[in-house]
């Protein structure tokens, strides 16, 4: 067998390795997604996959044209819904292995990465339902994986998929944006500053460019919904989040076993000879960190640069494991991360009981944390939906015939609409309500209506805009939040004022 025979079959030797990886990550979500329920944001993604468009008040199209998708693959299946995300898992673990090998990593530096990206928690919590940070990890790593072949081939035509392949990812999120600046501040601070006089590079943004384009347009079209989304979420949200909060949520949102390795991966990028070609991706992270950091962004906001920066990592520590006398190094570190993910996965996957979770994490925190609803808040927000809808649909077959054909289910949030809507056609529920997020966009309906079911609201919010306020004996939820045991609905009638005025008020971005 001549010499590209063997590099073909080292080849496919590696691709094999990799992708047992990316299997084993796909079927880990596939058998722990059902386990629980849906998240709120899932019925809202559903809802407004039922109003395509090519753009929402808080995100771009790309995930509810997901989750329409998968409703109308799968049916009403948790499984079905949580698919893609998992799918998205498998690929973005293979993408991170095989970056790995490109930048010359062996086998022990490309199981190193994938290893690493299985256990972060941020990945297998985000990765575990469907969410808008299900698949940004796929868009950077894949993004970062063309420009190492970019560098490696000195093929500028790559700048058309890079730009591709950005586009779908703003259309899935706009903090891709930070990924273009962090390539261009990368571009300029190495010597790849050559590609600006490529033609190639402005190619690839206009085609990252037209594929946003759409949502541009009805961002025009609707006033800038999303900006001043993010203005009140930057005043409301994000200030908040502390500047140590922001550095720890790190060690943690990615594992702190990972830490050693996404750390190597910098030190590489920026100290060492071997990583000084691909200096650009460290670059990238830089940048984004900074930017983060100067917005007060959200934690999470940061998980999708750091595949690139694992799998230089995974490099920078395989070629210290090939030294002399370090057989045992590779062991120990696959060992102890495999150790470190089976500890910490009840933190991020629904693997326990609930109880048990909160338990073993105050356990595992020593007390610190007693206060688990922090870490176990989104999935105790899995719980109670079907009492809810239950209760909503017992309390709207008692109405009146006359009085139901005419009345309407009015939410504060759009979980709870959502929820009227996914879950309430099997009980013959007409859609929702409500002024929360892009349901608002959606108005208030085609005609007046004398009577509302209202859910969890206060008599004295409801009072001011209807006459009449029959408060209903809660139900109580089990397994949900604290603030959110009991489940309060509202036989609301004779609104004080025509639904077109009183619509403006409710607005909630």
């Amino acid at each position: 067998m001549g010499d590209s025979g063997v590099a073909s079959s080292a080849r496919r030797s590696d691709l094999v390795f990799i992708g047992g990886f990316a299997l084993f990550a796909l079927v880990l979500h596939l058998v722990y997604n059902r386990w629980y329920g849906y998240h709120h944001d899932e019925f809202y993604f559903l809802a407004c996959g039922y109003h395509l468009a090519f753009g929402y008040v808080d995100h771009p199209p790309l995930t509810p044209w997901i989750a329409r998708l998968s409703d109308e693959l799968f049916g009403q299946s948790l499984t079905g819904l949580r698919f893609f995300p998992a799918v998205a898992s498998a690929v973005a673990v293979f993408l991170t292995g095989l970056l790995a090998r490109r930048l010359g990593g062996g086998r022990f530096a490309q199981s190193l990465a994938c290893v690493a990206y299985i256990i972060a928690p941020v990945y297998l919590r985000s990765q575990n339902v469907l969410a808008i940070p299900s698949f940004e990890p796929v868009f950077w790593v894949a993004c970062s994986y063309l420009v190492v072949r970019i560098i490696q081939d000195d093929n500028p035509k790559l700048w058309l998929c890079v730009g591709a392949i950005a586009g779908i990812g703003l259309m899935n999120k706009h903090t891709m944006a930070f990924f273009g600046v962090g390539l261009v501040v990368g571009l300029l601070l190495t010597r790849h500053r050559k590609h600006f006089l490529s033609p190639w590079l402005y190619a690839g943004g206009a085609v990252a460019s037209l594929i946003f384009l759409p949502n541009l347009v009805w961002q025009m079209q609707n006033d800038w919904p999303t900006v001043q989304f993010i203005r009140r979420l930057n005043a409301e949200v994000m200030s908040g989040i502390s500047l140590p909060q922001f550095v720890l949520g790190q060690l943690l949102y990615l594992h702190p076993f990972n830490a050693a390795i996404w750390l190597a991966g910098l030190v590489w990028l920026f100290r060492g000879e071997a990583g000084k070609p691909y200096r650009i991706l460290g670059w990238i992270w830089v940048t984004v960190f900074l930017l983060l950091l100067v917005a007060k962004s959200k934690i999470y906001y940061l998980a999708p640069a750091y595949p690139a920066v694992l799998a230089a990592g995974g490099v920078a520590l395989g070629a210290y494991a090939e030294r002399k006398g370090r057989a045992w190094f590779r062991p120990a570190a696959i060992g102890t991360l495999t150790v470190g993910g089976i500890v910490f996965a009840p933190v991020a996957l629904p693997i326990l009981p609930i109880e048990t979770t909160d338990r073993y994490i105050r356990t595992l925190s020593f007390g610190a944390l007693d206060n688990v609803y922090e870490i176990t808040g989104d999935l105790h927000g899995q719980f109670g939906w079907q009492t809810r809808i239950k209760r909503v649909a017992e309390i709207y077959e008692s109405l009146p015939e006359n009085e139901r054909d005419n009345a309407v289910i009015f939410a504060p949030n759009y979980g709870l609409a959502g929820m009227v809507d996914y879950l309430g056609k099997d009980y013959g529920l007409p859609n929702a309500i409500s002024g929360h997020m892009t349901y608002y966009l959606w108005g208030p309906g085609d005609g007046p209506f004398d009577t509302a079911i209202a859910l969890d609201m206060r008599r004295e919010d409801l009072e001011q805009v209807f006459e009449q306020v029959d408060m209903k004996p809660p139900v109580v939820l089990e397994h949900t939040n604290p603030g959110n045991r009991e489940f309060y609905v509202a036989v609301c009638r004779k609104p004080k004022l025509p639904i077109d005025e009183i619509w403006p008020e409710l607005r909630a971005w």
